[in-house]
């Protein structure tokens, strides 16, 4: 078989591999998709063949194995078994690449393309001629080479992968050329002004065209000159190679024999080996049984004997301890029931001193019960009644619009009073006019929009606005909105209009206020504060902990205020510095303050906080909307993530554009 491979040479399967296109694309069925089981005949043949491959591989006689492997190849693919071909092929390349027999490597690679052509499996086709390939570059054939080239370029045209087989032919018409291998150039011709035509480049496919009629007539006139010469030595020559062909006929059919005979030889004496190893086993394991079973009868009497000695005596000890027992257990009987009747007079006397304990502890948590709700009814009225002074104390949400037409409030508190509130009044000019406080309920004195541009039409020449976030929520948080919402009136009622120094003495009073120097309370507030300006067309921001968040021209841009709180014990000493920030508002503008009651907010699908970063989001993407708009977009996106969650704090955001 090894002979046979190695006389193959370097021969082309381009031709072949386009007659088996044709099919592919003419044919509904090829004939390689009709499998079908081998016969029994076959079958068997397979089998002694296998077990040769395994005796000669036990014996490490590589060379005769892969004879063996080779023959159960071709029978699988002669009787419709491509399938099985392939596979076993594919174990003989693993055996040839092992003892780097190259030569028949690339040979073993081509049947299994034919065969996978055969199967009209492409794929299969493309990698076992791309190892065919590798295999030829290795063994340094230009040649064999050059014809690999070719048959893989065929296949990456059946794959329509045209500008790959352009390559390797371009590749294949270079080596050609250098070795004058001329017979293959109508192929690589003829495929390359195909694959041009493929891709629509008519004028290379034209070209190759051309050279492939050119080379066919000059291979034609090669031919007819060496007519003449061939017909005259055409007799002899048939009939030496007819001599040679009988003659070598006879040495095969010998040969053969011999090699039939010897398979038979090897598989008799592989057989009998077997059949004497299995014989020998047989014997042993009887006789291990039958040993076996002698052990256990003899076992088994022995259990039987022990088994009725102990039967009988215990027999005699289960009448001695039956009697024994019966008067045991009458004692036992009278004894027990004498004791069960006295501890039922017990039990019986506990419980009824349990059940008069009991009816006084009903009748005790009976009366708290009554005197915790009337409590509660009181407390409640009382935090009720609380609401409604903070309410009273706070200017309605709507009256901001009368300052900034376009502005909304959205206010939850998570209780009935809230620890955060919003604080705003109008300042006026000191050279111009006196400072006074806006009034609970009292309108502001309003310009026309279209005075000094629409930016802001009060008569004033400043307007503050600020979001407060107090300790805690609740009663207590409410002491603190009402101590914190007194002291921004009295601050800025002095006069006072910037926002860092608005903070400073908002931290020193609350500080005053709860006596935080000398005691042990830690109350304060955060807050976002802006000052807008009129005249200037700015808004001045400082904040405590809290941000300013605003946009212009879609892009946001958030101010994160001071680390600093108002009150509370950061720091011991009652100065502290906060820094401002100076935003000009020279085109439409939208602000954003807000305490940290919505961004904290658990919910969503996971149970996790809302967080400032899809708050941003969310008013970037709404903030050309009318404000009422989105202060009922902020409030259903809230209620719609906090879902089944309990609200954990006070809400409050403020909205407003200037420009």
């Amino acid at each position: 078989m090894k002979n046979f491979f190695q006389s193959s040479g370097t021969i082309s399967i381009a031709t072949l591999i386009m007659a088996i296109a044709l099919c592919y694309f003419h044919i509904p069925v090829s004939y390689g998709q009709q499998l079908r089981p081998l016969s029994q005949t076959n079958q068997e043949r397979v089998e002694r063949l296998e077990e040769l491959v395994n005796y000669h591989l036990n014996q490490n006689d590589i060379s005769s194995a892969l004879s063996s492997m080779n023959q159960i190849s071709y029978i699988y693919w002669e009787n419709g078994r491509p399938d099985q071909a392939i596979q076993s092929f594919e174990r003989t390349a693993r055996y040839y690449e092992q003892i780097n027999d190259l030569e028949n490597l690339h040979t073993i690679y081509s049947l299994i393309g034919l065969i996978h052509l055969d199967l009209e499996d492409i794929s299969g086709a493309n990698r076992a001629f791309a190892r065919q390939l590798d295999v030829r570059r290795r063994i340094g054939d230009q040649q064999g080479i050059t014809s690999a080239l070719v048959d893989l370029a065929q296949v990456k045209s059946l794959m329509a992968e045209h500008r790959e087989a352009i390559g390797l032919l371009e590749e294949a018409l270079e080596l050609a050329l250098r070795l004058n291998y001329e017979t293959i150039l109508p192929h690589i011709y003829n495929q390359l002004s195909n694959g041009y035509m493929s891709i629509n480049n008519v004028r290379q496919g034209e070209e190759y065209r051309r050279k492939y009629n050119d080379i066919r007539e000059h291979l034609a006139r090669q031919g007819m000159r060496g007519q003449y010469e061939e017909s005259t030595i055409q007799s002899q020559v048939e009939a030496r190679l007819s001599q040679e062909d009988a003659e070598r006929s006879r040495e095969q059919i010998k040969i053969n024999q011999l090699i039939f005979q010897l398979e038979q030889d090897s598989i008799k004496r592989i057989v009998q080996e077997r059949e004497d190893s299995l014989e020998l086993a047989q014997l042993r394991a009887e006789s291990q049984m039958r040993e076996i079973e002698r052990i256990e009868q003899e076992r088994e009497l022995a259990q039987a004997e022990i088994e009725r000695q102990r039967a009988v005596q215990n027999f005699q000890q289960l009448i001695i301890y039956s009697t024994a027992g019966g008067l045991i257990l009458v004692l036992l009987l009278a004894l027990i029931a004498y004791r069960g009747y006295k501890a039922k007079q017990k039990v019986n006397k506990q419980l009824e001193i349990k059940n008069q304990q009991i009816q006084l502890a009903q009748d005790k948590l009976q009366k708290a019960f009554i005197k915790i709700e009337d409590q509660n009814y009181r407390i409640t009225q009382s935090i009720s009644y609380a609401r409604e002074i903070q309410r009273a104390l706070f200017p309605p949400q709507i009256t901001l619009n009368s300052y900034i037409p376009e502005s909304f409030i959205f206010f939850q508190p998570v209780d009935i009073v809230s620890g955060d509130f919003y604080w705003f009044r109008e300042m006026g000019n000191p050279q111009t006019a006196p400072l006074r406080e806006i009034e609970n309920g009292e309108q502001p004195q309003v310009v026309k929009p279209e005075e000094n541009g629409g930016f802001l039409p009060i008569k004033g020449d400043k307007f503050i606005i600020s979001a407060v976030d107090c300790t805690g929520h609740g009663v207590p948080g409410a002491f603190m909105s009402m101590i914190g919402y007194n002291l921004l009136d009295s601050i800025t009622t002095t006069g006072t209009s910037h926002p860092d120094r608005i903070l400073e003495k908002l931290n020193k009073g609350v500080r005053r206020t709860l006596k935080q120097e000398d005691g042990n309370n830690q109350d304060g507030m955060d807050i976002s504060l802006c000052v807008i300006n009129k005249k200037n067309r700015t808004v001045e921001f400082a904040g405590a902990n809290n941000p300013v968040i605003y946009i212009q021209k879609n892009k946001l841009n958030v101010i994160k205020g001071d680390r600093l709180a108002i009150g509370g014990t950061q720091k011991k000493t009652i100065e502290r510095k906060y820094t401002p920030h100076i935003i000009k508002v020279d085109q439409p503008t939208w602000f954003y303050i807000l305490t940290d009651g919505y961004t904290d907010q658990f919910g969503g699908d996971l149970g996790r906080k809302f967080l400032l970063k899809n708050f941003k989001e969310l008013v970037l993407s709404i903030h050309e909307k009318p404000m009422q708009e989105q202060r009922q977009i902020l409030e259903e996106r809230f209620m719609a993530w906090k879902g089944q969650e309990d609200q954990i704090d006070d809400v409050l955001v403020i909205g407003f554009k200037l420009g």
